[in-house]
């Protein structure tokens, strides 16, 4: 059975009474402890918000919860919206190379880096929005919060019982190992070549099962048969070195974003709001 003492007025100032909140995660243990750091102290948490409702004409893409990969970490399908039809929910304007976390059902693991082609686009109110600061390349830090070692903090932290959520100040608190910039450089590389290399063997499978169908259909039909492979799509390569990040950044235009919307927001709000996109996501 495990046991904690903890004064009273520790208990009241954070509102949680439940000892696993309150007792050491474990997996952060095995990393040294001169890697470790906060969050909030690698990453600005980014505040920028555009109503897109307020030009309903206008076309953009959208990444919600549902949009995000959860088992490599990346958006496969941003929704293309009209402002006239923009959910509620969608408001924060997102940067190249931000990191999207999502604090609905956070152990999940949808959690992922912002593509070029997604550049000034709008995200859910249901991310966390994580702007690596100086030395911090974003597909390290991707990679770092997906560890299990985070996400079982993001458990700890998590309130609600059908669709738990975290919010903004607990990602801040969240411990992660930040080796040197080198170092993150070196696991970027193989972090993007693993990822890259997925996407080819499963462009292949499909291709290969394409095929099988196919030849199946052939022969049904009386056709000759044709082995002809077809070429796979190559999918597009964006930077992941810090010096290439910070070129691209430069070259991309401003984020259009409605000032007086920015700024931080009330956090039960925000923890309502992740909780109603992951009941949304979960029925679609």
């Amino acid at each position: 059975m495990k046991t904690l003492a903890i004064k009273l007025r520790d208990m009241q100032a954070v509102g949680r009474w439940d000892i696993d909140y309150h007792l050491p995660a474990e997996g952060i243990r095995q990393f040294p402890a001169t890697l470790l750091q906060r969050l909030d102290a690698v990453v600005d948490f980014a505040k920028d918000k555009r109503d897109p409702g307020r030009d309903p004409d206008k076309a953009f893409q959208y990444i919600d919860i549902a949009a995000v990969d959860a088992t490599v970490g990346v958006v496969v399908n941003a929704q293309d919206v009209e402002g006239s039809e923009a959910p509620s929910r969608a408001r924060k304007v997102v940067r190249a190379f931000d990191v999207l976390v999502s604090t609905c059902r956070p152990t999940r693991g949808a959690i992922c880096v912002v593509p070029v082609h997604l550049h000034d686009q709008i995200a859910s109110t249901a991310f966390s929005v994580l702007r690596p600061k100086r030395g911090v390349n974003p597909y390290y830090l991707q990679y770092a919060l997906r560890l299990p070692s985070t996400l079982e903090q993001f458990r700890k932290w998590s309130a609600g019982s059908s669709y738990p959520a975290i919010l903004d100040s607990d990602v801040a608190k969240t411990l992660i190992p930040v080796p040197d910039t080198a170092t993150q450089e070196a696991i970027s590389a193989r972090v993007v070549a693993g990822l890259h290399q997925r996407d080819a063997d499963v462009a292949t499978a499909n291709q290969t099962w394409n095929g099988v169908l196919g030849e199946i259909t052939r022969t049904l039909t009386g056709q000759e048969s044709s082995t002809a492979p077809e070429a796979a799509a190559q999918a597009p390569e964006d930077p992941f070195t810090l010096p290439e990040i910070e070129a691209t950044l430069g070259d991309l235009p401003a984020l259009t974003v409605d000032l007086r919307q920015n700024g931080s927001a009330d956090e039960l709000s925000l923890w309502q709001e992740a909780e109603a996109e992951g009941t949304a996501s979960e029925s679609a």
